[in-house]
Parts: C-alpha cells; sequence; structure tokens
C-alpha cells in the first residue's frame, strides 16, 4: 500500500529536523537542556504534581531529561519512566483505543523505585537507559494505579506553535494517551507537556497531524519560551 500524502509529510518533515539535529553541537544541546530544566522547574503544574512521567533521553538530539528525573525523585515524587513491550502483553482495546493506529509495541509508564533505581538503569542500543524487563512485572504501572498521572514530559522530533507534536513514527506515545483516557475515570488526562530544542520548533500549523495525534498542553523551549495551549 504506497504512503498516504499525511505519512509522506511526516517523513520528509523528520528527515528535515533530524538533520539538524545531527548538526547540533553538544555544548548547545547542554545549555538548552539547562535552560528547559530550570524553566520546567519553574512550573506550577509540576511543582504541583506528585506523580509524573518523564521520557528518558537518547545522549544526543534532543533535550537531556536526566536532571529532570534526579530533581523530581530527590523531591519525592512518584516517577514513571517509558517501557515498550516487544512482544505486548494482551490487553483490553476499547473502540476508542481501537480507532487509534496501534503501534507493533505497546509502552507502558513503569514507576522507578529510588534515585539509586534510575542510575542503575543501563542503556539500550540508542543509549537510551532501559528498565530491566525482569524487573517489570514488580513495578507500579501508571495506567493500572488508581491516582493516576498528574503530568507527563513528552519527547518529539518536532512541534509548532499550534501545539501540535511529531513524534518518531511508532506511535508510542498517541497510543499511550488513547488507552490512558478510556482507562481513567471520567478521562481526566495529565498536563502533557514537550520538551524542544529551539531546532524543534516550528510555526503555527506547520506539524502534519491526524485525528489520532495528540496536542501537548505546554511547550517549554531551549530557547528559554514557555508556550501554553488556550482553552
Amino acid at each position: 500500500m504506497p504512503p498516504t500524502a499525511l505519512t509522506t509529510a511526516k517523513r520528509a518533515l523528520r528527515s528535515t529536523i533530524k538533520l539538524q539535529l545531527s548538526k547540533l553541537p553538544a555544548d548547545s544541546l547542554k545549555s538548552q537542556s539547562q535552560t528547559c530544566l530550570q524553566t520546567l522547574l519553574s512550573l506550577p503544574e509540576y511543582t504541583a504534581a506528585s506523580r509524573l512521567s518523564v521520557f528518558l533521553s537518547m545522549p544526543s538530539k534532543e533535550i537531556d531529561t536526566s536532571a529532570i528525573v534526579e530533581h523530581s525523585l530527590e523531591n519525592g515524587m512518584s516517577v514513571y519512566v517509558p517501557y515498550i513491550h516487544r512482544n505486548p502483553p494482551s490487553h483490553p482495546v476499547s473502540s476508542l483505543a481501537a480507532s487509534a493506529s496501534a503501534p507493533p509495541s505497546l509502552m507502558d509508564m513503569l514507576a522507578l523505585s529510588s534515585l539509586d533505581d534510575y542510575r542503575s538503569l543501563q542503556p539500550d542500543s540508542w543509549g537510551i537507559p532501559t528498565i530491566p524487563k525482569e524487573t517489570i512485572a514488580s513495578r507500579k504501572n501508571a495506567l493500572t494505579e488508581e491516582a493516576g498521572l498528574d503530568l507527563i514530559v513528552m519527547p518529539g522530533v518536532a512541534f509548532d506553535e499550534s501545539f501540535k507534536r511529531l513524534g518518531h513514527g511508532k506511535g508510542y506515545y498517541d497510543y499511550f494517551l488513547t488507552r490512558y483516557h478510556e482507562a481513567k475515570e471520567e478521562g481526566k488526562m495529565p498536563v502533557l507537556v514537550a520538551l524542544a530544542l529551539k531546532e524543534q520548533m516550528l510555526g503555527k500549523d506547520e506539524v502534519p497531524v491526524d485525528i489520532s495525534d495528540w496536542l501537548v498542553d505546554i511547550i517549554v523551549t531551549g530557547d528559554g519560551r514557555c508556550l501554553r495551549r488556550q482553552g
């Protein structure tokens, strides 16, 4: 089946942004990561949160989230991080979740037990710290915890001023959010906060999306901006 126009547009934009990010100096990544950290820590949504999810970053090409994870754990927050089930467990699929594009693998948000637990994680082939498979059964899962999440810190390849997000093309986050919406009473959602290098930010309506793509609520950028979606 030939790719749709939307799929082609997304692939083209990913290629363009990834090429720019491949040329990003290490000192710029470090500086922008520090700026994002300070902005995020000052958000009232962050300071009010007790349970949050944070993506664990690659060594390059995206905002470094290690200091966010450590600060959150040191301040007594419950921190959940992504875990990708390569052979997904069976799970109920509602009509809403079924209408979204299901990724080939399944992402859950699993809890870290401590700062030492986080620091013990070993990198995967992408250099991303990863929860050991043998520990997943003993960890809390944000989808099944009654309290749920207050805030999700999200990655992406590109974002725009209309709060649209272009992911890496696997559909992990959009499908997780759809499942989360279905799992929680009254569909109460966490605040969705995206972290963006300035090279990843575009103008209004420049990111191609469809109905299965979730908008973010807040975008924190490496050049010190904090954009908030109204309504």
